[in-house]
């Protein structure tokens, strides 16, 4: 089963979704106060926690903003967001090479 996270970065709020297919299945929404790094990871933590899922079971993360590029909170969620999926990346070929599977 795919799983997605959907961020959008509010002015006001910012609200980060897991998706299983197109369907939502949990969500965490909070106020913008200029700590989003630390409070994307700490809902991108709870979701996976919570859902009993791992890393590499979520193959997308997408961005999007209800604000200006220029915003500092956008600037750091797209950091997160990619760090987020070049990680879960290199851990699934690690895994994959562990398993013999090579992809």
């Amino acid at each position: 089963m795919p799983y997605t996270f959907k961020l959008l970065v509010g002015k006001e709020k910012t609200k980060l979704a897991l998706f299983n297919e197109s369907k939502e299945t949990d969500s965490i929404e909070w106020t913008e106060g200029r700590d989003m790094g630390k409070r994307l990871l700490q809902a991108i933590e709870e979701l996976l926690k919570k859902n009993h899922l791992q890393p590499e079971d979520v193959s997308d993360f997408a961005v999007t903003s209800e604000v200006s590029e220029n915003y500092t909170s956008v600037r750091i969620a797209e950091t997160v967001q990619k760090t987020y999926m070049f990680s879960a990346a290199s851990l699934t070929r690690q895994i994959n090479n562990l398993a013999g599977i090579n992809k």
